[in-house]
């Protein structure tokens, strides 16, 4: 081969490699386990699920165990399918183990727990990441308590603070619940009796993750994965964005990636957590008193966004602002 011929294929060659090389595993990759309930594609439902998932498989940072589903968003059978879709958009070959359909189903023995437990067996430690209610994990801890010291940490979407309206748009006249919680509280008991870290990346922070009309129109020019997520996001920026007059659509699960895979871009402290007299989970400043000890982010820095962006668009991101976002 000529040295124009081997110049021209190292070329050719360099971009796809780069690329390639951007998203591979470090040998301290953080290994994940994610139960979600994506519902993208399905009308109104929320589609930041599907976001999340291609953020922890484009985060180096990160290594997926193992992907179970749960309802919320929608039934089971939708969340694994929509799931099983996505992870082929992405290019990503894995089992998808459908766990609880109900909250009906806690402590019930499914594909999601037998298949966590194995992985346990075999990989001794992982951080579990629920975009869901916590049926799943909950059924996990009942069926396999002595495994459950081996979860180092559980991320998950839920909590709020006394003063959080979780109101969106023109004086806040939107307003959505901490569903996570409100579909299973009691598999929220559960996991607070249990050894199990918690960090929650809870709604009244993830809502300032927001992605706008320019945003979808960039993902959609990235490559497959990014176009699929930009297509069946239409309707969703759509809804929050002209019903409900916000500046963007949330990416609410993103943020438990994020605390994941990058945790110097977000502000977490210690504070108490408790399920109260009127049945909500109410997060309170100070980790003194009764309730169960947790880690709460309340912030991130103000380039997360970019980060984000950056990784799901297939690119690198460049040096992060040190603004930090309340």
């Amino acid at each position: 081969m000529s040295k124009l011929s081997r110049q021209t294929t190292c070329s050719l060659l360099a971009g796809p490699l780069v690329f390639l090389a951007s998203f591979l595993p470090k040998a301290d990759a953080r290994w994940v386990w994610i139960d979600t309930d994506l519902s993208i594609g399905s009308p109104l439902r929320e589609v930041d699920d599907g976001y999340a998932l291609l953020l922890a498989w484009r985060s180096p940072e990160l290594q997926i165990s193992g992907i179970s589903t749960t309802y919320g968003n929608a039934p089971l059978r939708g969340t694994t399918s929509r799931t099983r879709e996505a992870l082929r958009r992405f290019g990503l070959t894995m089992p998808v183990n459908p766990g609880a359909a109900s909250p009906n189903e806690l402590g019930r023995a499914t594909p999601a727990s037998d298949a966590l437990a194995a992985e346990l067996h075999s990989r001794k430690r992982l951080t579990y990441i629920a975009l869901g209610p916590l049926t799943n994990l909950a059924s996990f801890v009942s069926l396999h308590p002595e495994q459950a010291d081996q979860i180092d940490e559980v991320i998950m979407v839920a909590g709020k603070t006394p003063a959080a309206t979780l109101g969106f748009g023109p004086g806040e006249k939107f307003r959505i619940h901490d569903a996570n919680f409100v579909k299973d509280p009691a598999a929220m008991r559960a996991i607070f009796a249990s050894p199990i870290p918690i960090l929650l990346a809870p709604i009244e922070t993830s809502a300032r993750l927001l992605l706008d009309a320019q945003d979808l129109r960039t993902l959609e020019a990235s490559d497959p994965a990014g176009r699929f997520l930009a297509r069946k996001s239409g309707l969703w920026l759509r809804f929050w964005t002209h019903f409900v007059k916000a500046g963007g659509g949330p990416v609410f699960d993103a943020l438990a990636v994020v605390a994941a895979a990058r945790p110097n871009l977000v502000m977490t402290d210690l504070r108490t957590a408790a399920i109260e007299a009127d049945g909500n989970f109410i997060v309170r400043g100070k980790p003194e008193g009764a309730g169960r000890k947790v880690r709460f982010c309340s912030g991130f820095v103000h380039a997360t966004k970019a980060v984000i962006l950056d990784r799901l668009n297939g690119r690198r991101e460049k040096c992060s602002s040190a603004r930090r976002d309340r």
